[in-house]
Parts: structure tokens; sequence; C-alpha cells
């Protein structure tokens, strides 16, 4: 097949994905239906269904198939909001699975905030829904003294932050970021429902508190068409 058959019958599935009527709760047609009413073979409507996915319109689940993707929720990493403030503020449903709760080492958080290597953590992995789509895979790594007795908490239905600030007086002053695009490690990818290798977005955050301690370090896997990084400035040189 050419490639501008290949880029019509994309057209023509964007033009599929636009009536309300022919997806049923969201789900397209199974490939084998799509490839017969399109009269193509499953190797071209899988490269327009991946270019539509790497477009964000579409997604796969496992051994469900493909989905129409709900609109992105605007994220901004920089705003000192919790998970469920920011999408319910959206008119979205969040929800929270804790995932594992734990103590040990990890070296790469040490480095992150200067600390020995060998510096235990307490660390916390959460999987986390946006109107029942799971869309994130966390890993929050605190240092011990500055929380005693934080694995005891609740962390699926209240936030890490404001328990920090709340509970042990804690002030998140002084943060820094980054982001970069990702292939979803196979972890990851299991734990949000898709193959490894799908596109993804992770973002590092180094916590420290008014004094400069060191608080917090996060990984966060984020599926690539969940949200639209939004950052506000206010102007100032």
């Amino acid at each position: 097949m050419s490639d501008a058959y290949y880029l019509r019958l994309t057209d023509r599935l964007r033009e599929l994905l636009s009536d309300p009527h022919a997806c049923e709760e969201g789900r397209l047609p199974a490939e084998r239906t799509l490839a017969e009413r399109f009269r193509t073979t499953r190797v071209t409507l899988r490269q327009a269904l991946a270019q539509l996915e790497g477009e964000g319109r579409i997604h796969r689940s496992n051994r469900r198939g493909w989905f129409v993707s709900p609109a992105r929720l605007d994220y901004d990493p920089t705003r000192d909001a919790g998970f469920n403030d920011y999408v319910r503020a959206q008119g979205r449903r969040p929800r929270t699975e804790v995932l594992l709760t734990e103590t040990r080492p990890y070296p790469t958080a040490a480095e992150a905030l200067g600390l020995p290597a060998d510096q235990p953590f307490c660390h916390i992995r959460r999987r986390r829904f946006v109107d029942d789509r799971a869309v994130l895979a966390e890993s929050l790594w605190v240092v011990p003294e500055r929380a005693p007795g934080l694995l005891e908490g609740d962390y699926a239905s209240h936030s890490l932050w404001g328990q920090l600030r709340s509970r042990w007086g804690l002030s998140l002053t002084h943060r820094s970021l980054r982001l970069y695009s990702e292939a979803l490690p196979e972890r990851e990818a299991a734990e949000l429902g898709v193959a490894a290798g799908t596109a993804g977005l992770s973002v590092r955050r180094t916590i420290f508190d008014e004094r400069r301690r060191p608080v917090e370090y996060d990984e966060e896997h984020w599926l690539h068409d969940a949200l639209c990084i939004t950052v506000e400035l206010d102007g100032k040189a």
C-alpha cells in the first residue's frame, strides 16, 4: 500500500472517531471489522491506528482492544496542588490505589537528594486513575526522619503532601523537576494496563523544605495521551 492510501485511511478513521454512535462506550470496533469495513489489510490498518495512537486520539488496552482517548488532563507540575484536587477541579473523577509500602534504600533517590547511597526511605507506590482509567504509576520516596510513622497513614484517600504539612509541619518550599518522554518500562506498563514500550511521560521531582533539608524524591510515569503540561508564568523578569 502507498503512503497516500495509509494517510487516507487515517483520515477516514478520524471521521469515524467523530461519530458519537460509531464507538460503543468509547470502544472502537474490532480490527477485523475495521479492516473489512475499509477494505484494507490488518497491517495497513494497524499503521493507521498507530498514527492515531501517537496523536493521542485513541489508546489500546491490553486484551480489550482500542478505545477513544478522553480529553487530556491539564497538569501543572509546578503547582502546589494534589492529584485529587486538580482532577476534580476539571470535572473529572480521581481514584488512587496504594500498591506497596516499604522502607528501604534507593540509591537513585539518595543521589538526587544529596544523601548517602545507603540512606533508607519510606517508599509508597501508587496507581492513580482519572475517570476509571489508570493514567499514572508513581513512586514516592520520603526521608523517614522528616515524617516519623509516615507509612501508617492512608495514602489512597489522603494527599501525601497534605499530610507532610498538617501532621509534620513541613514546608515543601524548594522543588526541582525533570520531564522527558519515555517508553514505559514493563512494570509501569503492566500497572497501567498497556503494553511495555507504550509512549509515556516521566516526571522526576526532588523536594526540600525551607531549611533546604531533603524531604522527598518522586518518580511519576504517565500515559502520554492522558495529560497536557500547562505552566502559568507571572511575567516578572
